[in-house]
């Protein structure tokens, strides 16, 4: 009995001991941000929905698009952030308009073109448009569209000298971590996003 006691003990103490090596680890992935800002739409906003993130740290809502964003520029200048992460397109791709993929090409230049007038020291990252479920894209058949938008984004981001970070491999890899509708994500997720970011830094 006091075998079992004692093993018992062990083990929550081992279990603890392991759920604050966990917490030390996304405190120390966080660090890397504390002056960084992640602008976007819903999955974006996620980092502050999950309190992954600060919400000062994120600019970022649903169905926002390049071209709704710009708005937001003046309170990104405030916070004079080191680095910009942009994850945009998955809202843009879906506009009523006759060409948009062109509308999110001018608008995404624009933004970036706006970002570094006002903040010519940060830089800047693209992140690619993440991939969504099959059952995701039986629902919404345009996002068939995201590999274009995707090789979009590597373009400008070449022709306007920014950083391009492939997160669609990411979720990819990850399947177990999309949320109910096969677009947006877990919780999980977002930590694996950071550690990926932070590797590339």
């Amino acid at each position: 009995m006091k075998k079992l006691i004692f093993s018992f003990l062990i083990g929550i103490l081992l279990l603890g001991m392991t759920a604050c090596g966990n917490t030390t680890a996304a405190k120390d992935v966080t660090a890397n941000f504390k002056n960084s800002v992640f602008m976007g739409d819903s999955i974006t906003e996620g980092f502050a929905v999950n309190e992954i993130l600060p919400k000062e740290c994120v600019i970022a809502g649903a169905g926002a698009t390049a071209g709704f964003i710009y708005a937001n520029i003046d309170a990104l200048v405030e916070k004079k952030p080191d680095k910009i992460f942009i994850m945009l397109g998955s809202c843009d791709l879906l506009m009523p308009v006759d060409d948009p993929k062109e509308l999110f090409r001018n608008d995404l230049k624009k933004l970036i073109h706006k970002i570094m007038e006002g903040l010519p020291d940060s830089k800047i990252y693209l992140l690619s448009v993440t991939p969504v479920t099959q059952s995701a894209l039986k629902e919404e058949p345009r996002y068939k569209g995201i590999e274009e938008y995707n090789q979009l984004l590597k373009e400008l981001a070449d022709k306007l000298s920014v950083n391009y970070v492939d997160i669609g491999t990411l979720a990819q890899e990850n399947p177990d971590l999309y949320a109910e509708d096969g677009i947006h994500f877990k919780k999980e997720f977002y930590w694996l996003w950071l550690e990926r970011l932070s590797k590339l830094m």
